[in-house]
């Protein structure tokens, strides 16, 4: 349901900026009020994947009115709709993929500490170091996978993509309040003992 909501409003969006075109082709007002003055907002709905940070105001992507259930569309919205609704699909992937990623990630990396541990010939101290760096990737892995685990209790997906220490968490709604990413920062910061500029916030509506 969320998928066809989602797909019609982005038909709509895509019919809105036709018209919008024609209207500035055939017009010299260029003082129409409030027609896609936030160039960031635009982005945002593109791209499907919007950053949110804890300053400024609430993210809230442009709406426009929907058709009813029973208006019939065109053959052209029809096959834009088809696009779309393939797109979506494949967008729905996002999370598995990240998932996926995180998992081949940990998993070469507990080989490698695995193949330290087994190497009786190096060093007495470096299996021990290697037997020390385990548990703390088990620990880390617990921890993020206990926050998902939290934030799937409010939202329908969620994802979290660590590079470098710092950590990216992605979810599936339809809108970030500035309060619920914060509360998510906090969540991370909290549980992974980092600072706030190690974490950011997506969502995928």
């Amino acid at each position: 349901m969320n998928t066809k909501r989602q797909t019609v409003w982005l038909v709509s969006m895509l019919s809105l900026m036709v018209v919008l075109s024609a209207y500035y082709l055939f017009t010299q007002d260029v003082d129409s009020p409030e027609v896609l003055t936030d160039s960031s907002k635009t982005e945002q709905a593109a791209q499907n994947a919007t950053e949110a940070s804890t300053k400024g105001d609430a993210l809230i992507v442009n709406e426009v009115e929907l058709p009813t259930d029973g208006e019939i569309l065109s053959e052209e919205d029809q096959k834009t709709l088809a696009l779309i609704e393939e797109q979506g699909l494949a967008a729905g992937g996002v999370f598995s993929e990240l998932l996926a990623k995180r998992e081949r990630k940990n998993i070469e990396e507990g080989n490698r500490i695995m193949a330290v541990i087994a190497e009786t010939k190096s060093n007495i101290e470096e299996p021990v170091a290697a037997i020390g760096e385990l548990e703390m990737l088990e620990e880390k892995n617990a921890k993020l996978t206990g926050i998902e685990s939290e934030l799937l209790t409010r939202y329908e997906q969620v994802a979290i993509d660590e590079q470098s220490d710092k950590f990216s968490v992605v979810v599936s709604s339809e809108k970030l309040e500035k309060k619920e990413a914060a509360d998510i920062i906090k969540l991370v910061m909290s549980t992974m003992d980092v600072g706030a500029d190690q974490v950011s916030v997506r969502y995928i509506p």
